[in-house]
């Protein structure tokens, strides 16, 4: 099954993000600090052949993170997207399959 870290903000609500100035209180504008911030490549060899969902924090490249808060893994790709879908929407979150491309090409076909 997979991990979930819930990210919202103080209040509750889903109105934080990368450029909230850090006022608010939420988890994401201090993620660095609060968070257990990992390299990716590190999370990766944890978990081989799972689709892994990470909250990207700011200063990272959203589109070539390092770094990243693993917040979902699982092998059923589902239960990743389920987890991601109880983050806040202005989270930059990463989701992608830690396998082969034989296996994803696989699972794309079927989708």
């Amino acid at each position: 099954m997979s991990t979930l870290i819930p990210l919202t903000g103080a209040d509750g609500r889903s109105r934080c993000g990368p450029d909230c100035g850090g006022g608010c209180g939420c988890p994401y504008s201090r993620i660095a600090e609060r968070g257990p911030v990992a390299l990716i490549a590190e999370a990766e060899r944890c978990y081989p052949g799972q689709w892994l969902a990470f909250v990207i924090p700011p200063g990272e490249d959203e589109y070539d993170p390092e770094r990243g808060v693993l917040v979902a893994h699982s092998e059923d790709d589902n239960e990743v997207w389920d987890a991601v879908a109880r983050i806040t929407f202005t989270q930059v979150v990463h989701v992608y399959y830690n396998g082969p491309l034989d296996r994803y090409l696989e699972w794309a076909d079927g989708v």
